[in-house]
């Protein structure tokens, strides 16, 4: 089964890449309406910004009427240098120092994620302790029958 994917971009952003990987880094993974609400609750510059992209892939998805939408979450999204404008600053004694405006290039790539599917500790978080210990207990003595029986014979 193929995944379907939806993506938006803004390139040219003006800010570095550096400052909106911090952004970035906090709803890569998470669902859309999750990664929505830390970005609005975010006071980095990159926030707003971000928010529009996730907005612009959301409403992409929009437009397929087979994707549930309460399913979609942020599958990639990256923050990757643009273009650096360079201006000279005069400084005192004759000297002249760089100023670099840097920018970047935001993606954001929406995907659907299947309800079965869960990953790393949440796998066995819907059952309790013990069942996880009995099930663990279970697959030690499966797989240490030959010992075990040695001992029973004897």
């Amino acid at each position: 089964m193929t995944e379907k994917t939806f993506r938006a971009s803004h390139r040219g952003a003006p800010m570095s890449s550096r400052k909106a990987r911090l952004v970035v880094d906090l709803v890569r993974g998470k669902p859309v309406n999750v990664a929505l609400d830390i970005l609005r609750s975010c006071s980095k510059r990159a926030a707003p910004l971000l928010s529009k992209v996730v907005m612009s892939a959301l409403a992409n998805a929009q437009l397929d009427d087979s994707v549930d939408h309460n399913r979609l979450h942020v599958v990639d999204v990256r923050a990757d240098g643009g273009a650096t404008a360079k201006r000279w600053k005069i400084r005192a004694r004759g000297q002249i120092f760089p100023r670099l405006s840097r920018s970047c290039h935001l993606t954001v790539v929406l995907g659907e994620r299947d309800g079965k599917e869960k990953r790393g500790r949440a796998a066995g978080a819907d059952r309790g302790r013990r069942a996880r210990v009995e099930a663990s207990r279970k697959a030690d003595t499966g797989t240490d029958t030959g010992a075990s029986s040695a001992k029973e014979s004897q």
